[in-house]
């Protein structure tokens, strides 16, 4: 299959979770920046203009949002994997980019990110339980 030149972004998704190894990150949430570049085809619902042909990026974004919320992992990683597991349930998505930042990691730095690249065709099922079936 050949890579898609058409992407849909979601940028600084907020979330508020418990994340974290140590035991103070663990008594309490912290706030999360998500960032998610969807790979798929746009071709379709440019032409149709119908939500039903494309992904709705809102309903990804609560998906993500409760998923998130209501997790207590410990890595930046395992919470990457998940956002990259709930987007690549969708059909339409061919590839996933994402970027977990949890800014106030570092005492002298801005943040510390994860990124991560997944697709379909890694021949990986996703991790997670994506709703999109």
């Amino acid at each position: 299959m050949a890579e898609s030149r058409d992407r849909i972004y979601l940028r600084d998704l907020r979330v508020a979770c418990i994340i974290g190894t140590r035991p103070e990150e663990r008594r309490r949430t912290q706030e999360i920046a998500i960032d998610v570049c969807l790979h798929l085809d746009l071709e379709e619902p440019g032409r149709s203009d119908r939500l039903k042909d494309t992904v709705d990026y809102g309903y990804l974004a609560g998906e993500i949002t409760a998923m998130a919320e209501s997790s207590s992992f410990q890595l930046l990683e395992r919470l990457a994997e998940e956002v990259a597991s709930l987007a690549l349930a969708h059909p339409k998505v061919e590839r996933v980019e994402v970027k977990v930042s949890k800014p106030n990691a570092l005492p002298r730095g801005k943040a510390a990110m994860v990124e991560i690249l997944r697709d379909r065709s890694s021949g990986k099922p996703p991790m997670g339980f994506g709703r999109f079936v």
